[in-house]
């Protein structure tokens, strides 16, 4: 079955011809199906395990003890639904999809990281590649830094993730300023970099069409993260300084799906959004328009926030959690988008930054422990990147209160 996407302005109806938003039917797999490829992804992980450890009876001790970690996250609560794309699976958000050499190399970090393997292991780099927006958005982590010549030549992007690539990174997610920017910068990097990365791109969807999603998808581009922070199309152009954002980013939802790319909506939910309408509206938004997965985000006072008093009250905070529990566990919301919430995880297990799981290299190649930090600590391009990633997890971070680098 296929429906037509309400046409947008200056935008060609059949370009938004896309297959129909049945969550359910297309992007959600839920019941038996789920439950059978839960099991073959568990036999993969014990694959993986097993090739590690050169042991059947300690891989399986490894996996046991990282299937109770799992358990833990999810508060014993069985996760009633995946997110299909293409031929691939995805747990959730921060997770590649299965099967594929990224997933394994996903999984070969945490089986390091918490099966106590010696040496350095990173699963994500979250990599701003660019300074050049035309957005003037309030919550902006890299505003100081926005529209300054730029420092990093093709080559040395590609570079960068080669090296986070030998310390074991499973997903690269592009971010800026606007990545999108940088075009055939990421069509160099998706046609040169090495196998087994997933790569994501955030964007506002600004100059996305339907010709450039199918060709980075060609390409091997993995997902697209939309930032859409708000349902209602005034607040969210008033939230990104562009008075056609909102459409900006629903034409890029539809043409990354019409590509077959997965998509995420990511959400800054500042006190202003946070309500149980606004929360229920988002949710029914993202459904409609097929995406796999919704990231909430804390606003931080960093960037064009400096100095700013935005921080969310502990209210929010367990309105967000409610929702977070309801649309991942409930099997009555199997055909809505699985939810990421950072804020929630940090809190409760720790902080996956700091080199733990992920860093973040901002726009002149230099590492941070998260985005919000702000802090230089050193080149990606330093010859000795391995050692000052190990110094990384060692000092962890204590830039925010929340934030606690916990094993």
């Amino acid at each position: 079955m296929q429906t037509l996407v309400q046409p947008l302005p200056g935008i060609r109806g059949k370009d938004l011809l896309v297959d129909s938003y049945t969550s359910s039917t297309l992007n959600q797999v839920t019941g038996l199906r789920q439950k059978f490829i839960r099991k073959l992804i568990w036999l993969n992980i014990l694959l993986v395990a097993t090739r590690l450890f050169r042991n059947p009876i300690v891989a399986l001790k490894k996996v046991s003890a990282l299937k109770a970690l799992r358990n833990r996250y999810r508060n014993d609560k069985p996760l009633p639904k995946y997110a299909r794309s293409g031929n691939r699976y995805f747990v959730n958000f921060n997770t590649p999809g299965w099967p594929s050499p990224a997933f394994n190399r996903y999984v070969s970090h945490y089986l390091r990281r918490h099966g106590n393997v010696e040496g350095n292991s990173l699963s994500t780099l979250i990599f701003a590649i660019t300074k050049k927006c035309g957005f003037q958005c309030e919550h902006c982590c890299e505003w100081l830094n926005l529209n300054k010549p730029e420092t990093l030549s093709r080559e040395n992007l590609l570079s960068i993730v080669n090296r986070f690539h030998q310390l074991g990174i499973a997903q690269v997610q592009l971010s800026g300023g606007e990545p999108l920017n940088r075009y055939k910068d990421i069509l160099f990097l998706l046609d040169n970099a090495p196998k087994g990365v997933d790569f994501w791109i955030y964007t506002t969807g600004h100059s996305l069409n339907a010709q450039k999603a199918r060709q980075l998808k060609r390409r091997g581009l993995t997902g697209i993260t939309i930032s859409l922070d708000h349902h209602q199309e005034a607040a969210h152009n008033t939230f990104r300084g562009v008075d056609d954002a909102y459409q900006k980013a629903m034409a890029a939802t539809a043409y990354a799906r019409n590509a077959g790319l997965a998509t995420c909506f990511s959400l800054c939910a500042t006190r202003a959004f946070i309500s149980e309408e606004n929360l229920k509206q988002y949710m029914e938004l993202a459904r409609r328009m097929g995406v796999s997965f919704v990231q909430v985000l804390e606003p931080k006072a960093v960037g064009h926030y400096a100095g700013m008093d935005v921080g969310i009250t502990i209210a929010h905070q367990q309105m967000i959690e409610g929702f977070y529990q309801k649309y991942n566990y409930d099997p009555a919301y199997s055909d809505y988008p699985a939810i990421a919430y950072h804020g929630y995880t940090t809190r409760e297990f720790g902080c996956t930054g700091s080199g733990a799981d992920y860093v973040y290299a901002d726009t002149d190649g230099d590492i941070h422990n998260c985005p919000f930090c702000q802090r230089k600590l050193f080149s990606a391009l330093d010859p000795s990147l391995p050692e000052l990633i190990q110094q990384m997890k060692t000092k962890g971070c204590s830039a925010f209160s929340s934030c606690s680098t916990k094993n």
